[in-house]
């Protein structure tokens, strides 16, 4: 499991490169939508971007509801940390269910 640092710098790296900008511009109290008017397609890419690297299953809502670049690193920290207890109803990308048969089960 990465470390928070290790965590915050990942997010930095595709949040800034999502964006055009550098890691350094973004500190942990910046907020995306106040200082980048980041949009929601943005938001999205940056999402499916850190759910690729990361291997992680990542529930838009937590990124939606972050505050600033500090706050979305917890979320993802914790998510990363007990997927099931950071996020109630969402899998690890490794526990994805066929969405072809009943129950989730074999197709």
């Amino acid at each position: 499991m990465l470390t928070r640092e290790e965590l915050a710098t990942t997010v930095r790296t595709v949040i800034s490169d999502v964006l055009g900008t550098e890691p350094e511009e973004l500190r942990e109290r910046t907020s995306l939508a106040d200082e980048f008017g980041i949009d929601s397609l943005e938001l999205m890419e940056i999402g499916a971007r850190l759910e690729r690297t990361l291997r992680l299953r990542i529930d838009p809502d937590d990124l939606l509801s972050a505050r600033d670049v500090g706050h979305a690193v917890d979320l993802l920290h914790a998510r990363a940390a007990d997927p099931a207890a950071a996020a109630p109803g969402s899998r690890t990308a490794d526990a994805v269910i066929s969405l072809n048969s009943p129950a989730g089960g074999p197709a």
